[in-house]
This record gives C-alpha cells, structure tokens and sequence, in this order.
C-alpha cells in the first residue's frame, strides 16, 4: 500500500544538481521555502564528477538534471519537480485562482529561460556559436541588443500588470511566483536595469529578495551549496 504524501515528506528529499543557477535555482528556493526537510548537492556531495555514473544508472528518466528523490518517487524535471513540492507543502495555491496564477507563473519562467538560452552568452556558449544541443545557434549581437530592448521589456510590462501590488497571488510564495523570481533574479544579473519601467514587478522582486530563505539559497548558504 502506498504511504500517503504527507509521509513520504517527512524523510529528506534529495536534489541533485550542478553548481549553477539556470535550472537549479528554482527547486532550490521551493525546496527552501517548503519547509519540508531537503538535501541539496552540498549535503549530498554531489558533483559534476558525479553525473555520468548517476547518469548511468538510469535514474535520470530524460537523461538530465535536476533529479529529485522523494522517497521511492524520482522525478526528472524541473516543473514537474516544483510541483510535487508545492503539492506536498502547500505551496501550490491556497485557491483555485491561486493555483492558476501560479501555474501561469511557471509557464512565463519557462519562457523567459528558454528566450535567455538562445540569446543570452553564457560562460560556455559565446554569441554566434552553436548551443549545447548541437542543433541551434546562439543568437548574434544585434538579436541580442533586441532581445534585451524589446522583448524583455514588453515580457516585463505583462507581468507588471498581473500584479496586486507585490504579489501575484494571496500568499505571495507559490511556486510559480518562486520559480518565476528564480528567473527574474538571474536576468536582474544580467541587466540591472531590468525593472526600471515596471515598478511593481520591481516591488515583488525585492519583497522576495529580502526573504532570509531566498537569501540563504541566493549565498550559497542552503543545502544546495554555492550557485554560479
């Protein structure tokens, strides 16, 4: 018979993940501000070492990271992953309003990452090369400078007019509003002028930027460990 989830939550849930922001920065602030006790790559001593083994082991069902182990469940990505938390903690939506909200959130994070990985340089994948998939090209300078003066922008100006205020949803932190902040702060480090138009967006970036959890995840502080 099945345990229900409420105690399956209670052992440890284990994150694996490389030392980087991009896609593990999100799960890192849900498992965070969850409440629910969580071991990150720090705690695990998982490294990049360390994947092609766990690779191999066929734990990964879409052969990438993140990997979250809960108990007997593994769940291999990332969306799937901040849900399961949020199911198991209460974090998905007091209401079904909320809940919505929050899944729409997630979508427009989604978004914004995928924009930022075509036109966005990273350290490994400079302008004008070809990306980690081996099949697309990042974008030039110019696609660039467009990218960041209208794209982002008008990406911006949407949020900003679902706000109430600093928040999109009555509590403030589900996980959608998590993972999209996840995003935002990563694009924040890239042009720190992000928010100059949009004042309430702004508002709910630094409402969660104060947050003593997002800030022991933002350190390197958390079980995730140090974040590149």
């Amino acid at each position: 018979m099945k345990r229900p989830a409420a105690a399956m939550a209670q052992e440890p849930m284990k994150l694996y993940y490389f030392p980087l922001m991009a896609k593990g920065l999100g799960p890192a602030l849900v498992a965070e501000l969850s409440g629910l006790p969580w071991l990150g790559p720090k705690d695990l001593g998982f490294t990049r070492d360390d994947w092609p083994k766990l690779k191999e082991s066929g734990k990964c069902a879409f052969g990438q990271l993140p990997l979250l182990e809960a108990s007997s469940i593994r769940i291999s990505q990332c969306i799937a992953i901040v849900n399961y938390i949020g199911k198991v903690s209460g974090l998905e939506g007091a209401s079904v309003e909320d809940f919505a909200m929050s899944q729409s959130l997630l979508a427009e994070g989604e978004d914004l990452y995928i924009a930022m990985q075509k036109f966005q340089p990273t350290y490994t994948v400079k302008l004008g090369t070809l990306a980690r998939d081996g099949l697309t090209m990042k974008g030039d300078a110019a696609t660039n400078e467009k990218f960041w003066q209208e794209w982002v922008p008008n990406q911006m100006q949407k949020l900003d007019a679902l706000l109430k205020e600093d928040k999109f949803t009555s509590s403030g932190k589900t996980v959608g509003e998590l993972y999209l902040w996840s995003m935002l702060h990563q694009m924040k480090l890239c042009r720190p002028s992000l928010f100059e138009k949009t004042p309430q967006l702004e508002q709910f970036y630094g409402r969660l930027e104060k947050d003593p959890k997002v800030q022991k995840v933002v350190s390197g502080s958390s079980s995730f460990g140090e974040l590149q």
